[in-house]
């Protein structure tokens, strides 16, 4: 009979290895078969986002009275980045998309500042008109493009899910792939759109400026290992350098892991070539029931850009939606807010992750000042303001200009009527500079 027992044995551990082989099996086709369907979400919100960004900017070129041109420009910069937002959810490697998002941007920024010429009264000329006119077709371009990619994917027979894990993998294999859909298409085309030089928002960086981030040069080992140090509570597992991100003000390594917990979450960052630094990062997993408020998510982002190194941050603007909150935070100097600084941090809303994080503009912007005494006073610069507003409050600021300089001035939050505005006006010689509309939302402050 003791002959038997060990043939036994080995046929009992047999079947219940090929059980929790099947089980294992069936996991991980649920897995990707989950990830393939937020993917399809995120795709085809990406695919309205756009259409309706185009639709908004036709409206606003043919509205004949401003007020309606603002509404729909508005409109138009909150599609271009919920668009942009879609895009960076999606399984595509961030460098051969880097093109898109940044049409996406500036579409959006140049909507802004065409927004403000127009609070100022002022009436737009036809090189603007043309601009405007130029990238709606570029954003038409790209909901066709979109639309045809999604065809070729549904077609095909692309999973989404096995998209991601083919990018794991093979680099090489999923570009092609993508070169065999038209979005690329759509980068090649949109190369000579028009550099937009205005005076955006503070929130964006300046355009073609040579970054002050200095530093060794780095390899992808220890691109590697600084993801490991720096995000070591997270147990970030199966870390890998799986592309170059070039054409960019900082080149970078784009790396990608897979975080413990959160079924296995794929989590995305970019370091720089240059002195390692992270660009940006990225955990874009699903988000709960909302269980923290606004203040309690800007102490998490605090106390993440503190344990990163980053001090004398301050929080400013904040936007939230779908669970999350994106807080920008700008460099503070002497009681000085240094607007080019900037920081995002996105924080979960359900437990307060940070899953989100972006530091271009604080790399390609900071640096030691030499901040010089304000040629008038807090009492002359008030002179200059309009005798209908009340001010709420007043502080120094360093904001951005077109040209790639950098103002100190005073910056005035006034109350007009049931309105409130950002009003700069110069330290030195007293001129106004520049007024910013807030329109207090639900998610948060909008600036335009």
């Amino acid at each position: 009979m003791k002959r038997y027992i060990l043939p036994i044995v080995l046929a009992v551990a047999l079947i219940a290895t090929g059980v929790w082989g099947y089980y294992q099996y069936n996991e991980r086709n649920d897995y990707h078969t989950y990830l393939d369907i937020q993917f399809q979400r995120q795709f085809y919100d990406l695919i309205g986002h756009v259409e309706n960004a185009q639709v908004d900017l036709a409206k606003a070129m043919v509205s004949g009275a401003s007020k309606d041109m603002i509404k729909h420009l508005n409109d138009t910069v909150f599609q271009a980045y919920m668009a942009q937002e879609k895009l960076t959810q999606l399984p595509f490697e961030h460098g051969t998309i880097r093109t898109t998002e940044r049409f996406l941007n500036q579409l959006g920024d140049y909507s802004t500042a065409m927004v403000n010429k127009s609070l100022e009264g002022i009436v737009l000329d036809e090189e603007e008109m043309g601009t405007l006119s130029e990238l709606h077709s570029y954003a038409n371009m790209l909901s066709q493009q979109l639309i045809e990619l999604q065809q070729d994917i549904t077609t095909g027979g692309v999973n989404f899910g096995d998209l991601r894990r083919e990018g794991n993998r093979d680099l090489g294999q999923l570009n092609d792939r993508m070169e065999k859909f038209n979005l690329i298409n759509f980068q090649e085309r949109v190369q000579d759109y028009p550099e937009l030089i205005y005076d955006g928002p503070f929130s964006e960086h300046l355009t073609d400026i040579k970054p002050r981030l200095e530093g060794e040069a780095i390899n992808e080992k220890k691109a590697l290992e600084i993801i490991r140090n720096n995000f070591s509570e997270e147990k970030i597992r199966d870390i890998e350098v799986v592309g170059e991100i070039e054409n960019t003000p900082i080149p970078a390594y784009y790396v990608r892991g897979t975080r413990n917990g959160n079924d296995g979450q794929e989590v995305s960052f970019a370091i720089s070539k240059t002195g390692g630094r992270i660009l940006w990062h990225l955990n874009p997993r699903e988000i709960g029931e909302s269980r923290l408020g606004l203040e309690e998510a800007i102490k998490q982002a605090e106390e993440f850009l503190e344990n990163k190194g980053y001090e004398n941050m301050t929080s400013t603007y904040t936007t939230t939606y779908e669970g999350q909150s994106v807080i920008n935070f700008a460099y503070e100097e002497n009681d000085i807010i240094v607007y080019p600084d900037l920081i995002k941090v996105k924080v979960a809303l359900d437990n307060g992750d940070i899953v989100g994080l972006e530091t271009e503009g604080f790399l390609i912007n900071h640096h030691e000042r030499n901040i010089e005494k304000p040629e008038i006073s807090e009492e002359e610069a008030r002179e200059r303001l309009s005798s209908g507003v009340e001010v709420e409050k007043a502080r120094l600021a360093i904001i951005p200009t077109a040209g790639k300089k950098e103002i100190l001035c005073y910056e005035f939050k006034v109350k007009y009527g049931s309105d409130n505005y950002l009003v700069y006006i110069d330290a030195n010689d007293g001129q106004q500079r520049q007024v910013l509309l807030m329109v207090e939302q639900e998610d948060g402050t909008l600036i335009m």
